[in-house]
């Protein structure tokens, strides 16, 4: 980059950034992610040691090692990268389309495009300040659980059984890898927000549109093992597809996405009592079974250049409005 483009760049995300900080969204998500989970883990852990706690359940301490495994310093870090992960939408999707809605959402839905060009005429500086205080923006709300959840857990150490052990560079470098991969959703947000010209309808489909897809394979693929064979899946059979039709759940973008932050659930499970290779039933595809953390980083990397090229597609073109 040239120096006057880094300088629009620097000039879209000081601006991105002073309207970000200043809105409700944001503190109503810090409120949920950096206050309401950790306080909830406490409260929970407190009423479990003072009720169960040297009980006839607490047989060679497991309260004591599910307490260690969820209100401890670590486990309370760990809760705060893997619980938005569990939800259903995710807290990660949500706050990734809130600040879609916010950083591309308004201008798009006002049609205010060629406005803001006539003030940045850089048309790809624009668009890369706008990923770039995205991105700033999740940083700081993933940041702040880490350090909110360790100091949290600190706090919890003064009248709980709890301990600071635990494998924190793990963690640490599971909450990088967590947000580096939100890049691709950030991307996709921003591309559906352009393609509909709509922050309300582009954060409902950026929410609900990888998953509905999922659950459309999921159908189709019940359909395809149906018997007596039809020439559905007849067809599939005889291109030899099959194989590859099934391999398809592991380049799914939600198991991807989330790789990181429920790679952490096996050991949780494990910590609170749960028995290794325990049938999880529905819960074990939480887990993202077959998808490694390298595949899950190519999957999304891959994912992040083709809606990148989309979006800055859209925004180069000479009728954006």
């Amino acid at each position: 980059m040239t120096g006057t483009m880094l300088a629009a760049v620097a000039n879209v995300v000081r601006a991105e950034l002073f309207k970000g900080f200043r809105k409700r969204r944001f503190y109503f998500l810090a409120g949920l992610y950096w206050v309401l989970l950790p306080a909830v883990a406490l409260i929970t852990a407190t009423v479990l040691d003072h009720n169960l706690g040297g009980s006839f359940a607490d047989q060679g301490g497991q309260i004591a090692q599910a307490l260690q495994g969820f209100a401890s310093p670590f486990g309370l870090a760990r809760l705060a990268l893997m619980a938005p992960a569990l939800m259903s939408p995710t807290g990660y999707i949500i706050a990734v389309a809130l600040f879609a809605g916010l950083f591309i959402g308004e201008e798009r839905t006002q049609r205010m495009w060629k406005t803001v060009f006539s003030v940045q005429p850089a048309r790809m500086a624009v668009l890369t300040g706008k990923v770039i205080a995205g991105m700033i923006v999740l940083a700081v709300l993933l940041g702040g659980a880490l350090i909110v959840g360790t100091l949290a857990g600190v706090l919890g150490t003064l009248f709980l059984p709890t301990t600071f052990a635990g494998p924190w560079g793990q963690v640490a470098g599971l909450f990088g890898l967590q947000w580096l991969q939100l890049l691709a959703a950030l991307l996709l947000a921003y591309l559906l927000v352009f393609l509909v010209r709509s922050g309300t309808l582009g954060i409902i489909l950026v929410i609900f549109l990888p998953a509905l897809l999922e659950g459309l394979y999921t159908v189709l693929n019940t359909l395809s093992v149906l018997r007596p064979l039809t020439r559905y899946n007849a067809v599939f059979q005889a291109l030899r597809l099959r194989q590859a039709w099934q391999a398809l759940p592991h380049y799914f973008f939600n198991a991807n996405l989330y790789a990181p932050a429920r790679h952490l659930l096996q050991p949780f499970l494990q910590s609170t009592g749960t028995p290794q290779g325990a049938d999880l039933g529905p819960l074990g595809n939480l887990l993202g079974q077959g998808i490694t953390l390298p595949h899950a980083a190519a999957v999304m990397a891959g994912y992040a250049v083709v809606f990148a090229a989309a979006t800055a597609w859209l925004v180069a073109r000479r009728d954006v409005e």
